[in-house]
């Protein structure tokens, strides 16, 4: 990262702390433990994702994963996808904030059967993070990848076993497990895990 790069971090860091004062924002208080859990912890997937793609990200809270990608890859076009009005005006905030550019920010809780606000039909990559139900994140997530696109499921710990028991949702969607990277967070040792999906092309 570059002086600018960390310099859109600090103001990301500033301006989280500042509106989780008024709505919830996270749960997660002190900078070093934001910085690990929510700035370095988005950024694990980075290395995977091809430069200029389009991605979707889906619950994306505070903004996480999406923003912190987008500044350390701004060739990214990247959909923000939340139900909670409240914390897509905060991403809107930290949007106009960082003078991001190509990242856009939409309330709205897919699957509901309402139209779709998102203007893009299909992403590169379709993302989430801190999934508890992965069943239900490749419903949502699987109709949104282009062919030969790819799902990126976030998760805590996870058994390479319990995938399969959701083979017939993969299989169901046109999807492919590609590989999962078991890693931990610095300085907190706390398990991560990235699931990799692929739409047949």
């Amino acid at each position: 990262l570059d002086s600018h790069q960390i310099g859109c971090f600090l103001i990301y860091l500033r301006e989280l702390k500042e509106w989780n004062k008024k709505i919830n924002l996270t749960s997660i208080r002190g900078d070093q433990v934001i910085v690990i859990k929510h700035f370095v912890d988005s950024l694990t997937p980075l290395k995977y994702i091809k430069s200029c793609s389009s991605l979707l990200d889906i619950g994306s809270g505070a903004g996480f994963p999406g923003i912190p990608l987008k500044i350390a890859d701004p060739s990214l076009s990247i959909t923000l996808v939340d139900s909670v009005r409240k914390k897509v005006s905060f991403q809107k905030h930290i949007i106009r904030q960082l003078k991001l550019k190509g990242i856009e920010s939409f309330q709205q809780r897919l699957g509901d059967g309402t139209k779709s606000l998102i203007k893009e039909r299909y992403f590169d990559v379709v993302i989430s993070r801190a999934i508890s139900h992965l069943d239900r994140y490749l419903i949502l997530g699987g109709p949104y990848i282009k062919k030969g696109g790819e799902l990126i499921a976030m998760m805590g710990k996870f058994k390479d076993s319990e995938l399969k028991r959701h083979e017939k949702t993969i299989s169901t969607l046109n999807l492919r497990h590609l590989q999962t990277i078991h890693l931990l967070l610095p300085f907190l040792n706390e398990e991560r895990t990235l699931l990799f999906f692929k739409k047949a092309s």
